[in-house]
Formats: C-alpha cells, sequence, structure tokens
C-alpha cells in the first residue's frame, strides 16, 4: 500500500460521506462479522486523510420498507437514513455480491429513492445534484462489472457526480480470515484503488461545493 498522504484541507473544508452498507448481517446477529463493512472501514480511513467524516449505515439494523416513496409511513425509518444522505456530500454504495447481483438490501435502497427520481425528472433539478458517488464490492464470486454497472446507472439517473476510480472492488477466498487480517489483506491488495477512490471522491466534492452544477 502507498504511503498515506495527509489531506491539505483546512479543518473548515471537511466533508461528510455517509456509506449504506447493503451487508445481509444485522450488527448484533452473531454472524461472522462483514467483508463488505470491513473494506468500507478501510475505505474510511482512507477518506478520513482527506479530511472527510463519514457514517456507516448498516442498512440490516433499520426497518426499510418496500416501497418507491421516500415515506412509506408508520415504522419506516427510510426517511431518516435519506436525511444522513441528503446533508452528505458524498454518498458510498457498498454491497456484497449475491447470485452475481447487488444484495436485496442494496437494491431495496435503490427502490427508495425512485421519488427522487421522479423530481428530477419533473423539474430538471435533484436534491442530489452536487453530491459525488462511491462504490464499494465485496464478492467469492464474480458480477462486479454488472454490480458496478447498476449502481453506476442508479447513481448517474438520480444527479450524483461519478469521478473516475470512484470505485473499490475485492474479489477472493475469505476462508479462516479474521477482521484484522483482512483489513490488513484489503489495505495492501487494493491500497492503490483504495487511495485514488478516497482522493478523487474528495477532490470532486470540494469542486462541486465551490462550484454548484448550473440550473
Amino acid at each position: 500500500m502507498p504511503t498515506t498522504r495527509k489531506s491539505a484541507a483546512p479543518a473548515g473544508d471537511r466533508l461528510k460521506a455517509i456509506f449504506l452498507l447493503a451487508t445481509l448481517k444485522p450488527s448484533r446477529s452473531g454472524q461472522e462479522f462483514s467483508h463488505t463493512a470491513t473494506l468500507s472501514e478501510v475505505v474510511v480511513e482512507s477518506l478520513r486523510e482527506h479530511n472527510v467524516t463519514s457514517d456507516i449505515i448498516r442498512l440490516a439494523d433499520y426497518n426499510i420498507k418496500p416501497g418507491t416513496r421516500s415515506n412509506m409511513g408508520k415504522g419506516d425509518e427510510w426517511p431518516g437514513i435519506l436525511k444522513k444522505v441528503l446533508d452528505a456530500d458524498i454518498i458510498v454504495f457498498a454491497t456484497p455480491i449475491w447470485w452475481g447481483v447487488q444484495s436485496s438490501l442494496m437494491q431495496r435502497a435503490i427502490e427508495r429513492f425512485d421519488e427522487l427520481h421522479d423530481e428530477l425528472l419533473e423539474t430538471g433539478e435533484s436534491r442530489l445534484h452536487n453530491k459525488v458517488g462511491g462504490i464499494v464490492i465485496t464478492g467469492g464470486e464474480d458480477g462486479e462489472q454488472h454490480i458496478t454497472g447498476n449502481i453506476a446507472n442508479f447513481l448517474l439517473a438520480v444527479g450524483v457526480t461519478l469521478p473516475p476510480q470512484c470505485a473499490v472492488t475485492y474479489l477472493g477466498d475469505y476462508e479462516r480470515a479474521t477482521k484484522k487480517s483482512l483489513a490488513k489483506r484489503f489495505r495492501d491488495e487494493n491500497g492503490d484503488s483504495i487511495e485514488a477512490m478516497a482522493r478523487n471522491l474528495s477532490f470532486f466534492a470540494r469542486l462541486l461545493r465551490k462550484n454548484n452544477l448550473p440550473t
């Protein structure tokens, strides 16, 4: 992994990132650790060096009702998540691969953004304009390019800007790995990609903060 470079951004130029983590493992399930969460945490470390604070939202811990509106009524916890998304500068979609596609929770989150897409079609403006997007994928099988295409297509359709090298993926053998050893593997094998992702996300987020897209 390359030597980490400290961000030259001043404290007042701090950015916010939100990770929508679509692992199927709730945090208190007692199941083994999440590989996607571990890679996301390594990306968070790199973003921190660029003066970005991050919040990882583990979707499996919330009651996110099926539907295509921003608020699906009593008990729906998506509106609170959406508020955090709208307050962020950087939005990262993080998903494992299940049978060649993104997880069901990732797909549900995409569906819940549909109302914002309708707003864009009706008004030409999006509440997600001037935000940048990133993608994190882990899996023990192929399907990464298909998932990256799906998520990138969606993010672009709702008005999110995608910088170059804004995605990081790890496909490999996870047997006998511990959370600590897997994090080290991600840093050793994906360090260049993670640093490029963090650098580009933060650069373009600051660029859009100072130069909003024309409306």
